[in-house]
């Protein structure tokens, strides 16, 4: 059976190689029937969602549904990464419907398109502020989204749960900013000083840094955390996403001689990065921030990506029942494979179901303080390692270190936090 599911993701996998490399519109009809969703409607990704098994079920929930927002980019050229969101998101809620619901009660996603543009989520967060039925958001996804909605997410007293966003500068915002990610200032000293210092040891490296929110907050933390451990940063630069040759970038890094090169990147422009490191003939070890754990990787740079190191907050095994499950189901109905947006997305939905249930009402001031309370000791079926809240709404979890080995992703260390946070 393990091998069959295996064969099925190795083909979704190369389906994600091929749309990833398209326009950015591979979500095709399917994102285009998803955001005209309307409050009072179903949404597309109930309707494309897998069925979760009868024989879950523990009995049937009725009554009026519980409605939870979701704002994803469902159009555009960030509809493939949404789709991670919306799915995930799904997928979680198509469990705890199987489970019986919360309160007795049905959960209904309320799906919204921002098309990855900051002012376009804004305006749909006050569009589900003023929708009662709504207790809380999933969403928005990026930092930039994330941290211009925050101030409307608490005039409205409504949670603002983002699977993805970690700019520093998000969860501290308002005290309804949540993110599950956690902030750079906790994944990064974690590369740092569980990977970067006592793993490889090493004494020096450069680092490749894209240049938005995320990766300038990655950035600023890596530097904070190579000053402490006395790793020095021979060279640093920046790109703009999209950009398509790094030879100059890499020709100027390379004169430093680092020991390690460190790439904050997504995993689509770090791919592109290893493959030109291979180009030129670098033979020099490589390490990446948590969004290059992705098979995309792999796909994109093949060889070129054999021994590269990352940081982790989770690990989809054929070991693990409940990791498996999701990724194969995720697979079957995306066409590709899940990145770390995906089970961060699907552990949100959960852990915002959980916070429901723990306030026993859809009132979103108690769901804000439920969900603050709320561990992941309190969930059936995460994907993660463990985590807990703190006052801002941050979140300290554990990470581990992955490694491609052989062509695949390996699990190299046990879950750990930064030692600042033990």
């Amino acid at each position: 059976m393990k091998k069959t599911i295996a064969l099925t993701l190795a083909a979704a996998m190369t389906a994600s190689v091929l749309t990833g490399c398209g326009s950015g519109t591979s979500s095709g009809s399917k994102s285009e029937t998803a955001q005209n969703t309307q409050a009072d409607s179903g949404t597309k990704a109930q309707e494309d969602a897998p069925a979760t098994d009868g024989e879950e079920s523990g009995g049937a929930p009725s009554g009026d549904p519980i409605r939870i927002g979701g704002i994803a980019p469902v159009t555009g050229d960030k509809a493939e990464m949404g789709e991670s969101f919306w799915r995930s998101w799904q997928l979680a809620i198509d469990k705890v419907n199987a489970e019986g619901g919360i309160m007795g009660r049905p959960v209904e996603l309320v799906l919204e398109d921002s098309k990855a543009d900051p002012k376009e989520a804004v305006e749909l967060t006050k569009k589900m502020g003023d929708n009662e039925d709504i207790c809380a958001v999933l969403g928005p996804m990026a930092s930039s989204e994330a941290i211009a909605c925050a101030p409307v997410f608490e005039e409205y007293n409504m949670v603002e749960l983002s699977p993805c966003a970690s700019n520093n500068q998000y969860a501290p915002m308002s005290e309804y900013a949540f993110t599950l990610a956690g902030k750079m200032d906790a994944e990064m000293p974690y590369l740092v000083e569980r990977g970067i210092h006592e793993y490889l040891d090493a004494k020096s490296i450069a680092v490749i840094w894209v240049n938005d929110d995320w990766g300038s907050s990655a950035y600023q933390s890596t530097e904070e955390g190579c000053s402490q451990y006395g790793i020095e940063i021979t060279d640093n630069e920046s790109f703009v996403s999209g950009e398509k040759d790094f030879t100059a970038i890499l020709t100027k890094i390379r004169q430093t001689n680092p020991e390690y090169l460190l790439l904050i990147t997504q995993a689509a422009d770090g791919a592109l990065i290893l493959n030109q490191v291979k180009s030129m003939g670098w033979e020099i070890p490589i390490i990446g921030a948590g969004a290059m754990y992705s098979d995309q990787v792999i796909l994109l740079a093949g060889d070129a990506s054999e021994n590269l190191v990352a940081s982790a907050a989770f690990f989809l095994s054929e070991d693990d029942p409940v990791a498996w499950d999701y990724a194969t189901k995720f697979s079957e109905g995306a066409g590709f494979y899940p990145t770390i947006h995906g089970p961060l997305s699907y552990d949100a939905t959960l852990l915002l179901c959980a916070a429901i249930e723990k306030a026993g009402t859809t009132d979103r001031q108690a769901v804000r303080d439920a969900l603050m309370e709320t561990t992941d000791a309190d969930v059936n079926g995460l994907l993660a390692g463990p985590y807990s809240f703190t006052e801002d709404g941050d979140i300290i979890r554990a990470y581990c270190l992955v490694k491609i080995q052989d062509g695949k992703w390996t699990r190299v260390s046990e879950y750990t936090k930064c030692s600042k946070f033990e």
